[in-house]
This record gives structure tokens, sequence and C-alpha cells, in this order.
């Protein structure tokens, strides 16, 4: 995430500010500043969804008028995964499989040159369709925090390296600790660092545990043991005047205490193998928007009063239900993916959730959508980017651009004008030329 304080002071300042702010509408990028993680900056693409997990860029350079093509500044061989590659500085980092072992790559932003990499035996087996299809490439987006990097494999293994030289550093996995150490797809959920600590969530169905690692060592600092997993990834936010983690676990939302890892609410979400939560929610002030696979986009209202917590709908569509690709808030507005009709973006309401705007569809089955501003860019299932403005209206689409000559499941990461994408077995980096 964006984090500009110093660490030994993050966790007193946080809980003093959150709570002198009760009732003040804050998003999950204030919380994340409070984290305390220094060496990264705001246009660094860090983490699963950017500086703030929001699908927002900063800084990006929106040209006066799209060009006819985008400039190709390498594209070069990695390997399978559906893990999104992250950009610090100038260097990217990307996580990919060949054969049966995960491969963690560092490269050189210039021109695609491998700095270092490390390799590791990586056994995976699926026994339901939806997980053979998808393979066995890893899933879960690296993270780079006060120099160090964070991945988790498709097994669930997770691993910390010095940034700058592949050291390992630390390495923890869970396999021992439970039956089924991830889901039955495989592990998803990208790992957030908060001062001092990183979290994870392990186990399948419903035995699992959340824990809170020292970031540093590995060591568990604290766990909540309950549910295992959904494919969802946690965010720190202000609620209700209260800092918490929110995240999917197999049949619920819930909160944690930072703290103590506590449990401070639940909202049940039951799924079975093939319903499953994968969508990163909204969170804004007090509300939470969110859906799984085949189900209705919901928002709910959470508040405290007599020292309970207490979740209720706001409201609830089935117009729109989101499987695999998470939405984006812009003041009143949610830009979102519509499962149906083959891959359908719309445009939604905050207050009610109503669809004003939406497209033809066929967008297939992931996209991924970012607010770079004026525009929204979409990366669609088949490789291309398109680019919307945004209107009045709902959204004009103002340029088309090939990205991926293969079907394309990870989300890209982008850095002021540069874009790196993911393709089945490519990583190619374009950039937006000069306004």
């Amino acid at each position: 995430m964006s984090h500009f304080l110093n660490v030994a002071l993050a966790t007193a300042k946080a809980g003093f500010i959150m709570r002198f702010f009760k009732g003040v509408p804050l998003l999950i990028g204030i919380a994340a500043v409070l984290s305390g993680v220094s060496g990264v900056q705001a246009d660094d693409w860090n983490q699963w969804r950017g500086a703030n997990r929001s699908g927002k860029v900063s800084n990006f350079p929106i040209p006066k008028t799209w060009p006819s093509s985008l400039t190709k500044k390498w594209s070069i061989e990695v390997g399978q995964g559906h893990s999104s590659p992250i950009i610090v500085g100038d260097k990217a980092y990307a996580l990919v499989r060949k054969g049966d072992n995960e491969i963690t790559y560092c490269l050189s932003m210039k021109d695609g040159k491998t700095i270092w990499q490390d390799t590791v035996s990586a056994p995976f087996d699926s026994v339901i369709f939806p997980a053979q299809k998808l393979g066995k490439a890893p899933r879960s987006t690296p993270l780079i925090a006060g120099g160090k990097l964070y991945i988790t494999g498709v097994g669930g293994m997770m691993t910390c390296y010095d940034a700058a030289t592949g050291k390992v550093l630390w390495r923890k996995d869970f396999a021992s600790m439970f039956t089924v150490p991830m889901p039955i797809c495989g592990a998803a959920l990208s790992p957030l660092v908060d001062g001092k600590k990183i979290y994870i969530h392990a186990g399948q169905g419903d035995e699992g545990a959340f824990f809170a690692l020292d970031k540093d060592t590995g060591k568990i600092l604290w766990k909540w043991s309950g549910e295992g997993p959904a494919y969802s990834s946690p965010q720190i936010a202000s609620i209700a005047g209260f800092r918490q983690i929110v995240t999917a676990a197999h049949n619920s939302w819930i909160s944690l205490d930072p703290v103590d890892g506590k449990l401070l609410w639940r909202i049940p979400n039951r799924q079975n193998m093939f319903n499953h939560n994968s969508i990163t929610p909204i969170i804004v002030g007090d509300t939470i928007i969110t859906g799984a696979n085949m189900r209705e986009t919901i928002a709910y209202k959470i508040s405290r009063a007599g020292g309970k917590w207490e979740t209720a709908q706001l409201w609830a569509t089935r117009n729109v239900t989101m499987s695999t690709s998470s939405p984006i808030l812009d003041g009143n507005r949610i830009y979102a993916v519509n499962e149906k009709r083959r891959g359908q973006i719309v445009a939604m309401t905050l207050d009610s959730g109503q669809v004003f705007w939406a497209c033809e569809g066929n967008k297939g089955e992931n996209v991924t959508l970012y607010d770079v501003g004026a525009d929204v860019l979409a990366f669609d299932a088949g490789g291309e980017m398109i680019v919307y403005n945004k209107t009045a209206k709902g959204l004009l689409q103002a340029a088309k651009y090939d990205v991926a000559d293969s079907q394309v499941w990870a989300s890209p990461a982008v850095s002021n004008n540069r874009i790196l994408v993911k393709g089945a077995e490519t990583l190619t980096l374009w950039e937006v030329p000069a306004r």
C-alpha cells in the first residue's frame, strides 16, 4: 500500500486517529497510509490492485488524444500464471509456474532482463473442473513493503525475500497446520502488510485460520481460528470509527481487530464449490458493497451501538452478479463487471445499486477495471485494453489496443505511463506516449 509514516508510530497513531474521526467517512487508502511501510512511492504498483488496493491509479498521464497504438518496450517469456505482476521503481516482480516449479522473478523495467530469480517445487493437483481449467499456475499477487518481497504460492506456502537480492528471509508452509492448507482451487489471497504485521488466511472450508505474522521474521503474532479463506484479499478500513480487517472467509464476510484478531462482526455468505467469493469489495465510510459468483450484489451498513456490532442490508440487486472481477468506486458511481452477457461492464449508483449504463457485453470471464481519473481502463479476457471516457450518462469508448496475444487472467500493473501485462506465458511492458 501507499505508506508514509514511521513504523514505530503507526499502530499507536492509527488507533488514536481512527477514534478521533469516528463517524467521518474514511476511505481504505487513508487507513493504508497509517500502516507505516516505507520505501514505496505513490505511483508504485506494489501489491494487489495498486497502492491502496482500490484499483485507482495515481499520476496516470491521460493523453489529450489517445494514440493509434501504444509503445511496446519489451516482451519476454516467463511462464504460466494468473498472479498479477507488480512494479516498484525501476524493477518488476512476477510469480509464475514452469512445470512443477514456481519461479519468482525480479526484472529490470528498462529491458525485462532478470536481476534475480528463485525456484521452488510446487506440487498442486485440483480435483474439480474450475481449477483444472485454470491450471496449476499461482493466483496470488506479490507484495513489496519496506524493501521486502512477499509471495504466496498456489499451494499456500508464503515466502519473504530481500527484494533487492532475492535472499530468502523466511518461509511459512501451512501444510502441516491443516488437513488442506488452501482452498480447493488453490491459494488466491494476496497478503496485506500493516505496520509490523503481514496478514494471511490459510486452510480450506470450515477448517482454517487468519494469521497476523511478524513481517520481518514470519513469527505468528495472533491467529483467528474459524473458516478457511475464499479467493478474495483482505483490506484495512475504518468502519464506525474503528480500524479493522475486512476479508472473505469460506462462507462469510468477517471483520477482525488488527490488534488481537478478535472477531468483530460476520455476514453469512454461504457458498459451494462452484459459487465462490473472489472479488475485492468496495468499502466507503461505513458501507461495504460486495458480491460473489452467481450471487446478487449487496450493500451493507456496518454500525456499532452499545458495544455491539450490527450489519444491515441497504440494497441488493440480481441485475448485476460479479464473479472474478472487482469493482471500482468513483464518487457516487460504481463501475463493475456483470458476469451476465458473457462479461458486461456496468455503471451503478452507490446509494441504490441502480444500473444506469451498460456495454453490450462479450468482454469475457475476467475483466480488470482501473480508475485513472477522467478515464477507466478495462483489460478484457481476450487481451485487449479498452479506454472509456467517463461521461454524465456512463462510459464512452475512446480507444482500444491489443496488449496480449492470449487470454489474460492476471490484472496488469500500472505505474505512471507504464502498463505491465501478464499473458498466458509472457510479460509485456507497454508505455502510453507522452502528452
